[in-house]
C-alpha cells in the first residue's frame, strides 16, 4: 500500500538528507519519488539545510584551538598591573578591611558580637529550714504547687 501525502508531510520533517532526496529503500523515499508535491516540500527542505549549513559554516570559529590558547596566553602575560590590576587589588582590599573589623575590639576588651554573661541574679530562699533538721522539696505538674518536705 502506498503512503498518504499526510503522513508522508509529517515524515519529512524528521526524515534525514538521503529520503528527502529520494534516496533509499524506504516507504518515504519512495513516496518523495513518485509524488511530485511531496518532491517539492522535500527539497525545499533540502535547500533549507544546505542554507543553514553554510551559514553556520561562516558563523564558525576562524581560528583552531592552538591558535585561540596561543592568543590568550600571551593576552596573560601582557596583562601586569596596567589595566587589569584593579582585578586583583580590589579583593585584596576587601580582605584587609574585614581583617581589621574582625580583629578589632570595643574598648571593654571584648569581640564585636561577643555574648555577654551577666551574673545570674542569686536566689533566696523559699523555705527557711532549721539548723539540725533536712528538708526536701518536690515539684509538682502545677507549677504554682510544691511538697515540702521536712525529715
Amino acid at each position: 500500500m502506498a503512503m498518504e501525502c499526510k503522513s508522508a508531510l509529517e515524515l519529512l520533517l524528521e526524515a534525514g538528507p538521503a529520503e528527502l532526496a529520494g534516496q533509499g529503500d524506504s516507504e518515504l523515499a519512495a513516496h518523495v519519488r513518485e509524488c511530485e508535491r511531496c518532491g517539492a516540500v522535500a527539497s525545499r527542505l533540502l535547500e533549507g539545510q544546505e542554507e543553514l549549513a553554510g551559514a553556520l559554516a561562516e558563523l564558525g570559529p576562524r581560528t583552531d584551538v592552538e591558535e585561540a590558547l596561543s592568543i590568550v596566553r600571551a593576552r596573560r602575560r601582557g596583562m601586569g598591573w596596567g589595566r587589569y590590576g584593579w582585578r586583583l587589588a580590589t579583593p585584596l582590599a576587601a580582605a584587609a578591611v574585614l581583617a581589621v573589623l574582625l580583629l578589632a575590639r570595643l574598648p571593654d576588651g571584648r569581640m564585636p558580637g561577643e555574648m555577654v554573661q551577666l551574673p545570674a541574679p542569686p536566689i533566696e530562699p523559699a523555705v527557711e529550714v532549721p539548723l539540725a533538721q533536712n528538708v526536701m522539696v518536690f515539684e509538682t505538674r502545677d507549677r504554682s504547687a510544691k511538697v515540702i518536705w521536712f525529715y
